[in-house]
């Protein structure tokens, strides 16, 4: 059987490694709702499918780090489902842009993969309206403070005046998400939802 499933090129699951898909029934059904969600100067909701940990960490960092694409699909089913359930609605979707370094050595934007997997399933135009304005340090290293510092003005937006849901792999502190929110806002966005597959506590 693993080796049908390797011939046919079908993922082992992201948490066990059994050849079940990308997660199989036992590693998803660990996985938890979010603690708690931040609140994001801007961005009128925060939702996201997940916690950081176990088989939803593997895909982010699957389709984030390890260049697998297929990833982007079952962390958009978990997104659309929370965005069903929390009643997000927009006219259109649009990401967090990746650094255009780390997009070039990836071959892809994992934000672009994963916000048009989304909006394909939520039935929304997918639209790129976020530019960066220049580079930013790494968050990671960063106090929250910092991070927030770190990220203002960093985004530009093209104009869109209706509801957007904005998509981001991981929600930390939310400085990501607002400085992008500002440029929605400055470009004529009424209603900023963040839709995030994993809240990073």
């Amino acid at each position: 059987m693993m080796l049908a499933n390797a011939l046919l090129g079908s993922p082992a699951c992201t948490g066990c490694g059994r050849r079940y898909g990308p997660v199989c029934s036992s590693c998803l059904a660990h996985l938890r709702p979010p603690y708690r969600l931040p609140n994001v100067p801007g961005i009128d909701r925060v939702v996201a499918a997940w916690e950081h940990e176990g088989a939803a960490r593997s895909l982010v960092l699957d389709l984030k780090l390890g260049g697998r694409r297929w990833a982007a699909r079952p962390l958009a089913a978990a997104m659309c489902a929370a965005a069903a359930r929390a009643g997000v609605t927009g006219d259109s979707v649009t990401w967090v842009p990746g650094r255009r370094r780390d997009t070039r050595e990836r071959g892809y934007d994992h934000a672009e993969v994963l916000a048009r997997e989304v909006a394909r399933r939520l039935g929304l135009r997918p639209a790129r309206l976020l530019v960066r304005l220049r580079p930013a340090e790494d968050q990671a290293a960063l106090t929250a403070r910092e991070r927030f510092a770190n990220l203002a003005g960093a985004f530009a937006a093209r104009p869109e005046a209706g509801p957007v849901v904005l998509v981001d792999d991981v929600v930390t502190t939310g400085a990501t998400a607002a400085a992008c929110a500002s440029a929605l806002r400055a470009a004529g966005a009424a209603r900023i939802e963040l839709l995030a597959a994993c809240r990073k506590s």
